[in-house]
């Protein structure tokens, strides 16, 4: 049985709003754990040089989580495993077993130094593609040795969340690399040095940064139409809309009604039926005329719980020049 249309529009909205705020992922991670049963939770990252990120974790003694970056993280078996599955399939998504069998698992390092001692044994996990900046990621959940190990239920769960994961931690590291700190939406998108859209809950655009303003005014390929971004092109125009409309959606609490179909082909735990998922945006590629380079575009939903942000967006859109 999928997981109720509440429970994903409530990760939904915790996860688009830890897009933007470094503090708001202890409440995404909180809540996940929560709806999947779960004691423990983590953002497991690891960059290109193999330095292991485990900073957004919620349920694990500090200790532990030290002693994982400096130590363990070399040895674990089953993130490694992840990791394969990840890179031939593009993603994923699974119950350990799915990686490796508990008998052989049991006999692991992994298993009797770190896992073992914490009394944990059950785990679900989403090995996630197409992350920026980052070789390998995605997040874990566990549960003790006296649980009942997990099911379809949590692996349907993880396989919906999936590119919405992916989108959030790509926008949260756009922002974050342009900025530090990120106060608010409004004080960021008019201070950040890339081309960023904020878009309302009808798709109007709310507010852009300079760099943004400088694209849409040149009209090539793109423009502002009415307070609303226009390709020039149909073909273009009917896609931009449609990644426009679905990450509204998405951000303002209502991604159900503009689903989209996934395949359940990384995540064979979950069954072979496809899943409507809410829209998680895209990306494209926008014509303009020479010598202009054709213009990245990425559209992502955006939800945020800060109160001074009166115009409450619902989705960002991002140019590469």
């Amino acid at each position: 049985m999928p997981p109720s249309g509440a429970t994903v529009s409530r990760l939904l909205g915790l996860l688009y709003d830890a897009s933007a705020s470094t503090g708001a992922w202890s409440a995404f991670l909180a809540a996940i754990s929560e709806s999947t049963g779960s004691e423990s939770s983590y953002f497991l990252l690891i960059d290109s040089q193999g330095q292991c990120n485990l900073n957004l974790s919620h349920g694990y003694d500090p200790h532990w989580t030290q002693a994982y970056t400096s130590h363990f993280h070399e040895h674990d078996v089953v993130t490694h495993r992840f990791a394969a599955a990840k890179r031939l399939h593009g993603e994923w998504i699974g119950t350990r077993n799915s990686v490796i069998p508990e008998q052989e698992y049991l006999r692991t390092y992994i298993y009797n130094e770190f896992t073992r001692p914490q009394a944990k044994l059950h785990l679900c996990a989403a090995a996630l593609g197409g992350l920026d900046g980052v070789l390998d990621g995605g997040i874990a959940m566990m549960r003790s040795a006296g649980e009942k190990p997990y099911g379809k239920e949590t692996v349907t769960l993880l396989k919906m969340l999936a590119p919405h994961m992916k989108q959030a931690l790509n926008t949260h590291r756009m922002l974050s690399v342009s900025r530090n700190r990120i106060a608010a939406l409004r004080q960021s998108v008019e201070a950040l040095d890339v081309a960023v859209v904020s878009l309302d809950r009808t798709g109007r655009v709310a507010r852009m940064s300079a760099a943004a303003q400088v694209i849409l005014d040149a009209r090539c390929g793109i423009a502002l139409d009415g307070g609303f971004l226009r390709a020039s092109l149909a073909a273009e125009q009917s896609r931009l809309a449609a990644m426009i409309a679905g990450a509204v959606a998405t951000g303002a609490g209502q991604g159900e009604g503009v689903a989209v179909r996934h395949s359940t082909i990384t995540a064979p735990e979950a069954g072979c039926d496809p899943l409507w998922t809410p829209s998680p945006g895209g990306a494209m590629v926008i014509s303009r005329w020479p010598p202009s380079r054709p213009l990245g575009v990425v559209v992502s939903p955006f939800h945020s719980g800060d109160v001074l942000l009166d115009d409450q967006p619902a989705a960002l859109v991002f140019f590469s020049d």
